[in-house]
């Protein structure tokens, strides 16, 4: 049972490794976020001193490894749109979040529950 633990746990590690990667590198398919930051009529100068200031000057590679490191140790970073800690805005947004699961999740068992009744009641 312990070697079953231990399996289990060092792939749901590989599991989130994989996510962190992939969710990573989809988001900086999205555009350079330090011209996406700033206004239309930003220089050329203006964006390099921003992408500079946030690192995205350096390569991906070191970037990852930059955010990796912050989240395990609990720093998510601050978030560019609203300048505060994301654990703070993820926080705040939590109560919220959890009502919404617990609508939907409502929803369907209102729903699974008869149609799993009606179905064994009726065969075929």
């Amino acid at each position: 049972m312990k070697a079953y633990l231990i399996r289990r746990l060092w792939q749901s590690l590989l599991v989130l490794l994989g996510v962190s990667v992939v969710v990573f590198f989809i988001l900086h398919l999205t555009g350079d976020p330090a011209a996406l930051l700033l206004p239309p009529d930003a220089t050329a100068e203006d964006i390099e001193k921003l992408r500079a200031a946030l690192g995205f000057n350096d390569p991906l590679a070191v970037q990852y490894l930059r955010f990796l490191r912050g989240a395990v140790q609990g720093n998510f970073g601050e978030s560019l749109r609203h300048g505060e800690p994301a654990m703070t805005l993820v926080l705040e947004r939590l109560p919220a979040t959890f009502e919404l699961a617990g609508a939907g999740l409502l929803i369907a068992l209102s729903l699974a529950i008869p149609a799993g009744i009606v179905s064994a009641v009726r065969r075929n």
